[in-house]
């Protein structure tokens, strides 16, 4: 976590930055700028001596207020020691744009891994930390400061089966009437209903019944991604690699409804917690191809995944509100990494679910990105209290998971 203390000199203002300067320094640093602001100091200096770690994201903000500081008529400086971020800063030429003064202090380590367990690596770290990355993630930024995305519309039958999922009083009836009109999400619903995956020893021949199978929330869910799939979001020219987003995202879905069930939480609020985890992911592949000309070579997929990665969280927040999702699938969508689920507070338990399901996709769709070692070592399986045989039965059901895949790409 960033800690930001400040100092004034007349009218020279020092702020001191400690800790990780990435997406979460994002609002404590911004609010710090705008408190250095008010004393109207003709400069402000940013010491990044004690910073253990940057990435673009980091840049990116140093960019912002740099801009922010110099439409106010304030200088703005950083200070530095020789060492990590020196090099970084270095390699993405901000000093082209803020001035740098090297300080001859303790230079800060090397960046630390993110917690996890016995120090293993849980995902691939950004792999472009340039001057281009930066340059494609300050469009970024600005828009989370300003919450002026270009939010796709949602279809008619995606919002009202989105608000079902927040009515108490909602009713099967509702729901059926809303899916039945469309006969491609119907069969896709019977398909899944009555695949081996769910054990059915006899025929669905109802959507009803369907429902009352797989649970109201479920339903919905599965209507929501289904609709959303469809054409909401614009994957041009990434449309294998935007698939394999969604199967991971309907894979974390099932395994976060299966642990649900292991441990006795509701079932339909870890689906959709898990299901909408990552939706941020596919808003940003659809806004950058809002901004990027057709008649261009879309952009490298590691340089989109780096993008995806640095923002994914954010503006699936900001989706998730401006779409009004349960607040379940809410927190869990701002908190399901290894190293925030446990601050979650909604008794769902969506968050830790989400967090396990996730790595469970993951191992499931590609056993090199995490062992099984991996899986059992996590501190969220520790936390939820799986029984003994616990991660034993939910690994015996890849099969099944993957029927469930299957039967809901498009």
């Amino acid at each position: 976590m960033i800690q930001i203390t400040e100092r004034i000199q007349a009218d020279h203002t020092i702020l001191t930055v400690s800790g990780r300067f990435d997406i979460r320094a994002r609002q404590p640093f911004q609010a710090g700028i705008e408190h250095a602001k008010r004393s109207n100091p003709r400069q402000v200096t940013l010491n990044l001596t004690e910073v253990s770690y940057i990435n673009s994201v980091g840049i990116g903000l140093l960019l912002l207020a740099h801009k922010n500081l110099e439409e106010a008529n304030i200088r703005f400086s950083l200070e530095i020691s020789e060492g990590y971020v020196a090099q970084i800063l270095a390699v993405t030429h901000v000093d082209d744009i803020i001035p740098i003064v090297v300080l001859k202090t303790k230079p800060a380590s090397s960046p630390p891994a993110e917690p996890s367990p016995s120090t293993i690596s849980l995902s691939s770290p950004p792999d472009l930390d340039s001057p281009e990355m930066v340059e494609l993630l300050l469009p970024f930024l600005e828009c989370l400061e300003k919450k002026d995305f270009d939010l796709p519309p949602l279809s008619e039958v995606a919002r009202k089966v989105l608000a079902l999922t927040t009515d108490s009083n909602a009713t099967m009836e509702q729901l059926t009437a809303l899916i039945e009109p469309d006969p491609i999400l119907t069969a896709k619903i019977f398909k899944l209903t009555n695949s081996a995956a769910y054990g059915t020893h006899r025929e669905i021949e109802s959507l009803t019944q369907a429902i009352a199978w797989l649970g109201l929330n479920t339903v919905a869910g599965i209507a929501f991604a289904l609709a959303i799939q469809d054409g909401v979001f614009n994957d041009r020219g990434y449309e294998k690699e935007v698939r394999a987003l969604w199967a991971h995202a309907i894979a974390t879905g099932f395994y976060a409804k299966t642990l649900a069930d292991m441990i006795e939480k509701n079932q339909d609020s870890a689906f959709l917690c898990g299901l909408l985890h990552s939706i941020g992911k596919f808003f940003v592949v659809h806004t950058v191809n809002l901004s990027h000309s057709s008649s261009t070579p879309p952009l490298p997929w590691s340089t989109m995944l780096t993008l995806i990665e640095q923002s994914y969280v954010e503006v699936g927040r900001q989706l998730a509100e401006a779409w009004n999702f349960p607040p379940a699938v809410k927190e869990a969508i701002n908190i399901h990494q290894h190293y925030s689920y446990h601050l979650a507070t909604h008794p769902s338990n969506g968050a830790a679910l989400t967090c396990l399901a996730k790595h469970l996709a993951t191992y499931h769709l590609d056993s090199l990105a995490i062992t099984e070692p991996m899986l059992r070592a996590l501190p969220v399986t520790v936390s939820l209290r799986l029984p003994p045989d616990g991660l034993n039965r939910i690994l015996a059901t890849k099969s099944v998971i993957q029927a469930q895949v299957d039967s809901l790409l498009l």
